[in-house]
């Protein structure tokens, strides 16, 4: 649950997505469902990186409850206020000129005290990690990523596509019918974007062997070296790297911007109606 970098998809959609915390809930047509059910997402997927053992399982279990306990208590209910004040701003005609910096800040700001949670709850259990577990967890992280990397080479149209309609999905999703306009700017927009993963894939994987190596010589204060890394993996950027992801985020945020500035009245709408709708899951999921 690291700040994204080098995401595609602009910055307003990026608001939801991200408060989720998790793609698998994006999938489900019911949010609720999806978030009682995503601490089972979790577990799955962390069999598919690392066999744990029936105590690691039972401490990872206990390390869920803590942190949705805690998130429904404490988070759910600030999300909710937060789209419900984004949608009044929506009916007072804010997306005549949206200012999208201070969205993204707050979201930011959310996802912070999320993953520094998160983190504390965890990284106790990953202290507890055997070499050999270490071991398969590097192996099928590097695996996952060349398999991406390799997915591009093949064809990286066919990845070109699939990002416009990543976007176009997402914007459907919050706007309602795209004009014909708007889909021939995302269309625009990501054609003329670079994307080429290998340096994102060079800076995971510096950001893997720092990782890895603080876990297996486990020097004095490495609990903490490593949460400073999840919470900030910026600090192994190189500056080129650090200056393509600032470009692209304000590339992002021109999109979102124009899209923004050209929608009619329906889709403003829409958008209303679709952040009020999350915002009352949120208070639903707040009070079970």
């Amino acid at each position: 649950m690291t700040k994204a970098g080098g995401t595609p998809t602009h910055l307003f959609w990026r608001v939801i997505t991200l408060l989720i915390l998790l793609q698998f809930i994006n999938s489900c047509s019911s949010i609720q469902f999806a978030y009682n059910n995503v601490d089972y997402w979790i577990r799955w997927k962390a069999q598919k990186y690392v066999e744990l053992d029936r105590t690691q399982k039972g401490e990872l279990q206990g390390a869920l409850n803590s942190f949705f306990r805690w998130h429904r208590q404490t988070q759910l209910p600030r999300y909710a206020d937060f789209l419900n004040n984004l949608a009044k701003r929506v009916d007072e005609g804010a997306l005549e000129n949206p200012n999208l910096q201070p969205i993204d800040k707050q979201v930011h700001q959310f996802l912070a005290a999320a993953c520094e949670n998160a983190y504390n709850l965890m990284l106790p259990l990953a202290a507890q990690l055997s070499e050999q577990q270490i071991n398969e967890l590097q192996g099928n992280m590097w695996r996952k990523e060349q398999k991406r990397l390799e997915k591009w080479q093949r064809s990286p149209e066919k990845v070109q596509h699939k990002r416009d309609k990543i976007i176009r999905r997402e914007s459907i999703r919050w706007l309602g019918a795209l004009t014909e306009e708007q889909k021939k700017m995302i269309t625009a927009w990501v054609s003329k974007m670079e994307y080429n993963p290998l340096q994102r894939i060079e800076q995971r994987r510096l950001w893997q062997s720092k990782t890895f190596e603080l876990l297996r010589n486990k020097p004095e204060g490495y609990l903490e070296k490593i949460r400073s890394l999840l919470l900030n993996p910026e600090q192994l950027w190189s500056q080129e790297y650090r200056q393509n992801q600032e470009q692209r985020q304000q590339q992002a945020q021109e999109l979102a911007k124009k899209i923004l500035t050209s929608t009619s009245l329906e889709q403003r709408r829409h958008l209303s109606k679709t952040l009020r709708e999350y915002a009352q899951d949120f208070h639903s999921l707040a009070n079970q």
